[in-house]
């Protein structure tokens, strides 16, 4: 009986283990890279500018960032994926979804929209790759989308 509880002890200890939540830290890109190994149990998200991301794009490639910066476009032209063109002066920087979609979900226009209304930047976090940033969450004035869950609920095509 002793060892069936010490077995079971150590099965939910496994278990659990597994299951925890890491913190998620927010922190530039300069600070991250001078002291990674500080950060191996945290959630790191990359705070940025577009500028910088943009003049150092091999740095923060494959990393989660968080930008805010004004849009010009919003769409799928010319694109496998609707996604929102960021530009602030000369600097762009595509950020998609990586779901195939063509036409982009409500929640994400009807966001896009009020935000290009009132000519305003919005927030984006998600993941920079070679294409640009895939979209993990948009955000502008308390309201966040996240298109992959929009994507999973709303499973007829677009």
């Amino acid at each position: 009986m002793k060892h069936f509880i010490k077995y079971i002890f150590l099965c939910s200890v496994i278990l659990f283990s597994g299951c925890t939540v890491r913190e998620q830290v927010r922190v530039d890109i300069d600070k991250f890279i001078r002291d990674q190994a500080s950060y191996i149990d945290e959630d790191v998200v990359i705070t940025a500018t577009l500028e910088d991301v943009v003049s150092r794009y091999d740095l923060y490639r494959g990393k989660k960032i968080e930008l805010s910066a004004p849009f010009s476009y919003f769409g799928s032209k010319g694109f496998w994926t609707w996604y929102i063109m960021l530009q602030k002066e000369e600097n762009t920087l595509r950020c998609y979804t990586h779901h195939y979609r063509v036409r982009i979900a409500n929640e994400a226009r009807n966001l896009l929209r009020r935000a290009q209304n009132k000519k305003e930047p919005i927030k984006i976090l998600g993941v920079l790759y070679g294409e640009g940033l895939q979209i993990e969450v948009i955000s502008y004035d308390d309201t966040i989308v996240r298109p992959a869950l929009l994507y999973k609920v709303n499973s007829t095509p677009s």
